[in-house]
């Protein structure tokens, strides 16, 4: 079969390659892929940054952002059938207390494993192989949108988490901020939109970019850092009581604990690399969160219950916005037309590998 694979640790290493098709087993169901989504994680693994080869391999295929339809089963499967669309779930547990009861994302040891990320093989391959258990069933109303699955499981879990610990107060949200206009913090906006929230998405890029569009569309403002300070979106927005980050900048993150309202909460979602160093009023920023109760956690990956609430989530949003979700697909490549320079594109919003036909 044909895939997109690397040499981990090694710059520029993307290829086409020809692996062997994954053999059916008695457990598993074989998939064919139909699209998979491209993100930036896919392009740092392609730097050099990080990525590790599956034991006994010397090449990684890529992709974690996947839509197949299941071909075949083994003997013992029951919970999908041939002709299903599946998406598939991205990290594998360890024998840690957490990924014991179901929570990988909550790993304690970090032994996990991830599919085109650390130790296993991704789904930029014409097939593979998986057990049910990671296996998530799509309705067939969702095929064109849902290769956004994965991503969206991103905000479901983060979301999720803030409500959950803001039971600790009476709460009502009013107004949210959400901190970069990629696939994740248009996600975002789309979600807190649907639950009710006033929604400020701000980023780099002007007004009038399909990102801006995407947000306009869904009933948030956009303002662009070109055209505002961050300090001053509260005396634009009024008490900021949630903040979606999604920038992939360390100091945007760190900035959020300074226009954060009174009992508000900060959900980090950017995984930063590198050493930078920046200068910070920490005695202001400590004294506003005591002082008014608020919170900042991180969040990454996600386990099934996320993946399931994403498929109501989808389902919610293409009511609410027929036909945006679709605008979100900016670029689609076939799988023959793979080259490095997929990898690296920065315009649109979501660029996919198209496979095979749905």
């Amino acid at each position: 079969m044909k895939a997109i694979a690397v040499t981990p640790r090694t710059q520029n290493s993307a290829r086409l390659i020809d692996a062997p098709t994954p053999a059916l087993h008695e457990h598993g169901a074989l998939v064919h892929v139909i699209r998979c989504g491209i993100c930036g994680t896919d392009a740092e693994i392609n730097q050099g940054l990080y990525g590790e080869a599956p034991r006994g391999s010397d090449y990684l295929i890529l992709g974690h952002e996947n839509l197949g339809r299941v071909e075949q089963v083994g003997a013992s499967v029951r919970a999908v059938k041939p002709g299903d669309l599946v998406v598939a779930t991205v990290r594998r547990p360890d024998d840690c207390h957490n990924c014991s009861h179901g929570e990988s994302d909550m790993c304690l040891k970090g032994d996990y494993s991830e599919r085109g990320i650390k130790g296993l093989h991704g789904y930029l391959a014409e097939y593979y192989l998986e057990v049910p258990e990671y296996l998530i069933p799509v309705p067939p109303e969702l095929v064109d949108v849902a290769v956004l699955l994965e991503p969206l499981t991103i905000v479901e879990k983060g979301l999720w988490q803030a409500y959950k610990i803001q039971e600790r107060l009476m709460w009502e949200p009013r107004t949210a901020v959400v901190f970069g206009a990629g696939t994740v913090g248009l996600l975002a906006a789309l979600a807190l939109r649907a639950k009710g929230l006033t929604v400020a998405v701000v980023a780099l890029s002007p007004r009038g970019t399909l990102n801006s569009q995407i947000a306009e569309a869904a009933g948030a403002q956009y303002f662009s850092t070109q055209d505002i300070s961050i300090d001053d979106l509260p005396k634009k927005l009024g008490r900021i009581d949630v903040i979606f980050e999604a920038t992939g900048s360390s100091l945007v993150a760190m900035k959020t604990l300074e226009i954060l309202g009174v009992n508000g909460i900060s959900i980090l979602s950017s995984v930063t690399g590198g050493n930078k160093t920046v200068q910070f009023p920490a005695d202001v920023v400590n004294q506003r969160m005591v002082l008014g109760n608020m919170v900042a956690f991180g969040t990454v990956n996600a386990n099934r219950r996320y993946f399931d609430m994403g498929v109501g989530s989808l389902a919610q949003f293409q009511k609410l916005w027929p036909g945006l979700l679709m605008r979100f697909v900016t670029r689609r490549v076939p799988l023959a037309d793979f080259t490095i320079e997929v990898l690296e594109d920065r315009n649109g919003v979501k660029t996919t590998i198209e496979i095979s036909k749905e």
